[in-house]
C-alpha cells in the first residue's frame, strides 16, 4: 500500500502540476486585450528609463533621476 501511495505522488504530481500549468498559462492569455497588453508595453518601458538612469548616476554618468536611488 505504501509503494502505490508514493507511485500515485510521484507519477501523478507532474501530471497535475503540468495540467494546472497549462490551464493557467491559456487562462493568461484569453484574457488580455490589446490596451492592456500596450499598458504592459508602456510600464516596462518606463521602468526600464528610470533603471537606466539610476544606473548612469551611480556611475556618475548623469544628474540625480526624477526617483531617489534605489538602495543596494
Amino acid at each position: 500500500m505504501d509503494g502505490s501511495i508514493w507511485a500515485l505522488v510521484t507519477i501523478g504530481g507532474p501530471i497535475l502540476f503540468g495540467l494546472v500549468l497549462i490551464y493557467v498559462m491559456m487562462s493568461n492569455r484569453r484574457h488580455r486585450s490589446p490596451e492592456e497588453m500596450a499598458r504592459t508595453e508602456e510600464a516596462t518601458r518606463e521602468l526600464h528609463r528610470q533603471l537606466d538612469a539610476e544606473d548612469k548616476y551611480l556611475d556618475g554618468e548623469a544628474p540625480p533621476p526624477r526617483n531617489p536611488p534605489l538602495k543596494k
